[in-house]
C-alpha cells in the first residue's frame, strides 16, 4: 500500500467518488429552478419559498457533525455504502408522496445520506491526497458543478413539457442507483492507508484545532461562502421568475449558466491553484465575487447571463480551497477539520437561503437579494484576515528557527 493517491491503484475509487459528487451535484443545482413549481403546488408564501432547501441542508448539517466527530479511514466503506443506498431509497420516496410534510421530512433525510456521502469522500480524499489535496478536492467538486448544471438543465427540460416537477426526483435516484454495490466492493478500498503530515500552522502548535483563531476563521468564512453561494443559486430562479417575469423553464436554463461557469473554473484553476497563497486568493475572489452579483441583480439586460457566469466563475474554487487550507494547516486532523467546515458551510446553507425570505417580504425580492454580495464583501475580510495571521505567524517561526 502507498501512503499517497497512487495513480492506478486508487483510480476507480476516485472514478465513483466523482460519481457522488455529480449526484450530489444534480440535487443542489435542482433546488433553485424547483422551488418555485414546489411553491406554486403547496401555494407557500414568499417567506416559506426556501423551505425545502433548508430541509435538506439541516439533514445535511446532521451529517457533518457526525462526521466531524465519528470519521475513520477504516470506516469508509460502511459510511460510504450505507449512505448511497439510503439516498437511493429518499429520491424514491420524494418522487412517489404528494404532501408537504412529508417532502420536507424526506428531504431532511435525504440530506443526512448525501452529507455523508459528500463529506466521507472529502475526508478520504483530504487524508490520502497529502499535500496534493487541494488538487484532488478540486477535481472531485468539478464534478459537483457538471451535476449543478445538468440539474437545472433536466428541470427545464422537464418543465417544457409537464408540470410533474417530483420526476426530478426519481431522475436523481437513477443516477444514485449504482453506488450502494460499488461502494460495497472490497477491493475498492485495498490501496487505501493512513498519510501522516507534520502540523504546519504555528509556532505553539495547538494540540486541537479550535484553540486556533485560524479554524474559526475558516468556519466562518465557510459558514458565510456556502451561504452566499446557495442564496444566490437558490433565489436567481425565484428572482427572475417573480422580478423579472422569465418563465419557470427559462429560469431553470439560467442558472445552469451560473453552474456551468463553477464548473469551468474549477477545472481551469485546479490547475496550479493548490501551489499559490490559498487565504489570499480566495480574499480577492470574494471582493471581486462582490462585485458581479451585485450586476447580476441590477442589470435589466440580457448581461444578467453573463455576470451570472463571471460570479460562477470567482466563486468556483472557494469550496475545495477552505478544504484544503483546513487540511493543510491541520493534516493531523483531517476528519475532523473536514467535517466541522463541512458543518460550518450547511448551517450558512440553511441560515441564509431562509434569511432571504422574511428581507424580502419587508423590502421587496428586489432588494432581498443584494444580501448576497454584502456577504461577499464579509467574506473578503475574513480571508485577509486569515492570510495576515498566518503570515505572522510564519514569520514568527522563521525568527525563532
Amino acid at each position: 500500500m502507498s501512503k499517497t493517491m497512487g495513480k492506478s491503484n486508487n483510480f476507480h475509487l476516485f472514478a465513483i467518488s466523482c460519481w457522488v459528487m455529480l449526484s450530489v451535484g444534480i440535487t443542489f443545482g435542482s433546488h433553485g429552478p424547483l422551488l418555485a413549481p414546489i411553491s406554486d403546488t403547496f401555494q407557500l408564501r414568499l417567506g416559506q419559498i426556501a423551505l425545502p432547501v433548508v430541509s435538506h441542508s439541516i439533514g445535511f448539517l446532521a451529517a457533518n457533525i457526525l462526521m466531524a466527530l465519528f470519521w475513520r479511514i477504516r470506516r469508509a466503506r460502511l459510511l460510504l455504502t450505507l449512505s448511497s443506498l439510503f439516498t437511493f431509497l429518499m429520491l424514491v420516496s420524494i418522487s412517489l408522496f404528494r404532501s408537504v410534510g412529508l417532502l420536507l421530512t424526506f428531504l431532511f433525510f435525504l440530506g443526512v445520506a448525501q452529507g455523508t456521502m459528500h463529506t466521507g469522500v472529502d475526508s478520504l480524499f483530504s487524508e490520502i491526497s497529502g499535500k496534493e489535496r487541494a488538487k484532488f478536492l478540486n477535481w472531485l467538486h468539478i464534478f459537483i458543478g457538471v451535476g449543478a448544471v445538468l440539474g437545472p438543465l433536466s428541470v427545464g427540460m422537464l418543465l417544457s413539457c409537464s408540470e410533474k416537477w417530483h420526476l426530478v426526483y426519481l431522475m436523481m435516484a437513477m443516477v444514485t442507483l449504482p453506488l450502494p454495490l460499488f461502494f460495497f466492493r472490497r477491493t475498492l478500498y485495498q490501496s487505501i492507508t493512513y498519510n501522516r503530515e507534520p502540523q504546519i500552522s504555528t509556532s505553539s502548535s495547538p494540540a486541537r484545532p479550535t484553540t486556533s483563531p485560524l479554524f474559526w476563521l475558516a468556519i466562518i468564512g465557510i459558514f458565510i461562502y456556502v451561504g452566499l453561494e446557495l442564496s444566490f443559486a437558490s433565489w436567481l430562479p425565484v428572482f427572475l421568475v417573480k422580478v423579472k417575469n422569465v418563465s419557470h423553464a427559462s429560469a431553470s436554463y439560467s442558472i445552469s449558466i451560473f453552474w456551468f461557469a463553477l464548473m469551468t473554473g474549477r477545472f481551469l484553476f485546479g490547475r496550479f491553484l493548490y501551489r499559490t497563497n490559498l487565504s489570499l486568493f480566495l480574499g480577492i475572489g470574494a471582493l471581486v465575487t462582490a462585485l458581479f452579483t451585485a450586476l447580476t441583480f441590477s442589470i435589466d439586460s440580457v448581461l444578467i447571463g453573463l455576470f451570472m457566469a463571471f460570479s460562477g466563475l470567482s466563486l468556483s474554487w472557494f469550496y475545495p480551497s477552505i478544504l484544503a487550507l483546513g487540511g493543510n494547516t491541520f493534516p493531523r486532523n483531517i476528519g475532523f477539520i473536514t467535517g466541522s467546515l463541512a458543518a460550518g458551510g450547511t448551517i450558512g446553507a440553511i441560515v441564509f437561503p431562509w434569511v432571504i425570505g422574511p428581507i424580502s417580504e419587508t423590502f421587496g425580492l428586489a432588494k432581498g437579494v443584494f444580501l448576497v454580495p454584502l456577504l461577499c464583501l464579509v467574506l473578503t475580510g475574513i480571508f485577509f484576515s486569515y492570510n495576515y495571521l498566518l503570515t505572522r505567524k510564519r514569520k514568527q517561526q522563521k525568527a525563532i528557527v
